[in-house]
């Protein structure tokens, strides 16, 4: 045991040898190269936070590339190092509110997600008032295509009218970065009898996720904006 153990020291500490063979080189044992060391990434949940790194050359006026890798998240890399590997330099991760889409809720929930997490618009005012004035507690179903709605509604103090549902709506829920203007995008509003819960109503986004490629757009042109006297030495991809 201990011949062997003093045999696997030498063969991990004794020097290594190359030697050619059939015209390849080879060691007499595996050998690793030693990496640089890298960095450790700053985060930060706005692009201000961002812009502002890049303007203060804080860390030297490096070259770097700036990567919107989505509608809510940032990257600015570093050039290629020495092993041929780039480094995250900074990242920004946007911070969010939970918008409830695709799932029905009761409509005091959906009015308050309406007021507190979209973009005010006529669009989103029309909805709001629908909502709050519906009379009746059923929906029915109307048209010759099986997916209209109209529901009984207040009109004045006593008065009382059957209203189509409005589809599709134009809305633009909090889904990107603050410092842009909010996507706007067409959802399918539904309502439908929830029994004991009352009504309920329900968004269904209607774009097939065309607004994340808007936020990314709209990302870059902000970056190119507010960066555009760094434009020596960043490149900015989306």
């Amino acid at each position: 045991m201990l011949k062997e153990a003093m045999e696997w020291i030498s063969e991990k500490t004794g020097n290594v040898i190359e030697f050619d063979l059939n015209g390849e080189k080879y060691t007499n044992r595996e050998i690793y190269k030693v990496e640089k060391a890298r960095r450790k990434e700053l985060t930060v949940t706005t692009l201000t936070g961002l812009v502002d790194y890049i303007k203060s050359a804080f860390d030297g006026k490096e070259e770097y590339i700036v990567s919107v890798l989505s509608h809510h998240k940032v990257a600015v890399e570093s050039k290629l190092n020495a092993n041929k590997r780039r480094e995250f330099v900074i990242v920004s991760n946007a911070q969010l509110p939970a918008v409830n889409l695709n799932s029905f809720m009761d409509l005091e929930q959906f009015n308050i997600q309406l007021q507190s997490v979209f973009v005010p618009s006529d669009e989103r005012a029309k909805v709001l008032s629908l909502i709050g004035n519906i009379r009746a507690e059923n929906v029915m179903q109307t048209g010759d295509n099986g997916i209209s709605q109209q529901v009984e509604v207040k009109r004045g103090v006593a008065s009382k009218a059957k209203e189509e549902v409005p589809n599709p709506v134009y809305l633009k829920p909090f889904r990107t970065f603050t410092e842009i203007s909010q996507p706007e995008s067409a959802f399918v509003l539904r309502l439908r009898e929830g029994g004991s819960m009352g009504l309920q109503a329900a968004l269904y986004e209607a774009d097939g996720g065309a607004w994340k490629n808007q936020a990314i757009l709209s990302i870059k042109e902000y970056l190119e904006e507010e960066l555009k006297e760094q434009q020596n030495r960043i490149t900015i991809l989306a």
